[in-house]
């Protein structure tokens, strides 16, 4: 896949991420908390006994879903009420409702009051005492209990502090204002009217409705991200466009090496012609595309570049003693016999006289010397033009480090010299230092 390919396909998918992010601002940020029947929350229900007054007060068998409950308001007190707590935490440590902006109740009530009033109440050490329930905050709505649908729907921005509880409790005006920053508890009570008789209620489910992030909070994270992602692709093409230009120059630098070290040793080949009319091994200029090859794939995928230099044992006694026409046949037979053994990657030329070279691609030192080592004990097994007991000499290199092609033969050659000079016959793999 073409790079800019890539590159177009990733930009778009930013772009469509973001545009969701946009659009679907509201459904993504919207954060919700169901009070139903079946949660983990402690429910009790309360009236005007604590005040002195004989209102009564119970559960009712639940035949559907949600919380029922029934009060019989009667006259012994002032203000007779009854209500229904959910208490929504364990001990005080409430929950962070400050977020959120409405909250959502199915509600079926029957009974004289036109009204019912909902509170959230919320604790806070600088006016609640933990032994006294009312002096938690009364956040209040009051409304008209009259929906036939039986859903109402309210913003927190409606709610008030109920004046009662800020006179018993001697709240100065800094504090007087609603507040949802530590909600302890959930009621529902018989409105202010104070109607005698039966009241019915049927509370089904409780949703409060909020946003996880500030609307402008996320916006200013959309565009910290993309900042950060134009930053970042600043960067990585400067690192692209810089590992370029060291490969350019490393290239360039790769090529003058190769032609200079082709051209110091092409003084005794054809140039022109890329094979050895002799052997039918490529020359020097024959393998050029193959060091070329390998070189780019060891400095683009860091694939192993190795060369076998091979020196023909005694060759000039060969051609003192039989000829030069027996001197070439032998030539043009371990030719053969190597290019026939050889795997299908390896190239394998004529160097100079009796020297040869073969060119192993992706090939570890390790393994061109397995390979050297088998051609070895094949050429010493065969004969040629009737000739028993040929045998040659083998130096094996691989780049290593930051060496170059001049290196690679140079190493090459030393170890061929060093065959020689351990008796010949063998297999010498170059130093890596």
């Amino acid at each position: 896949m073409p790079h800019s390919w890539r590159l177009e396909t990733v930009l778009l998918l930013l772009v469509l991420a973001t545009a969701l992010s946009i659009f679907a601002r509201d459904t993504l940020l919207r954060e919700t908390l169901i009070i139903e029947p079946g949660e983990d929350y402690s429910v009790r229900l309360y009236d005007d006994g604590r005040d002195g007054g004989s209102t009564e007060a119970v559960m009712l068998p639940d035949n559907q879903s949600g919380y029922q409950w029934q009060c019989d308001l009667k006259a012994d007190y002032q203000y007779p009420y009854c209500g229904f707590e959910i208490r929504l935490v364990q001990g005080w440590d409430g929950l962070e409702l400050s977020s959120f902006d409405k909250v959502e109740l199915w509600l079926d009530y029957s009974g004289a009051n036109k009204s019912i009033r909902i509170f959230l109440r919320n604790y806070d050490i600088r006016y609640s005492n933990p032994n006294d329930e009312t002096s938690t905050k009364h956040n209040q709505i009051e409304f008209s209990a009259d929906r036939k649908d039986q859903h109402y729907e309210f913003s927190f921005s409606d709610f008030f502090v109920a004046n009662w509880w800020l006179l018993e409790n001697d709240i100065p005006p800094n504090l007087s204002h609603p507040q949802f920053d530590n909600i302890i508890s959930f009621d529902v009570q018989t409105g202010s009217e104070h109607k005698l008789g039966v009241h019915n209620f049927h509370l089904k489910k409780v949703k409060f409705v909020g946003q996880r992030i500030d609307t402008a909070d996320w916006y200013l994270a959309i565009i910290s991200i993309w900042s950060v992602l134009i930053l970042g692709f600043l960067a990585y093409r400067i690192v692209v466009l810089s590992k370029e230009v060291r490969e350019r120059q490393m290239r360039e630098k790769e090529l003058l090496a190769i032609n200079k070290l082709l051209d110091f040793r092409s003084q005794e080949l054809e140039v022109l012609s890329k094979t050895d009319h002799l052997t039918g091994a490529f020359n020097r200029q024959g393998i050029e595309g193959a060091i070329k090859s390998g070189l780019s794939e060891w400095r683009r995928d860091g694939k192993s570049l190795s060369v076998v230099m091979i020196d023909i044992d005694y060759f000039k006694a060969i051609n003192d003693n039989h000829g030069h026409a027996v001197g070439d046949a032998v030539l043009a037979g371990i030719s053969q016999l190597v290019q026939e053994r050889i795997r299908s990657s390896d190239l394998f030329a004529r160097w100079g006289g009796e020297e040869f070279v073969l060119v192993c691609r992706d090939t570890s030192m390790n393994y061109a010397a397995h390979i050297a080592e088998k051609l070895r004990r094949l050429i010493e097994e065969c004969s040629f033009a009737d000739i028993k007991g040929v045998t040659a000499s083998f130096g094996v290199a691989s780049l290593q480090g930051n060496a170059d092609v001049d290196d690679l033969f140079k190493k090459a050659d030393e170890a061929l010299y060093r065959a020689k000079r351990k008796g010949r016959n063998r297999v010498e793999v170059s130093d890596n230092d």
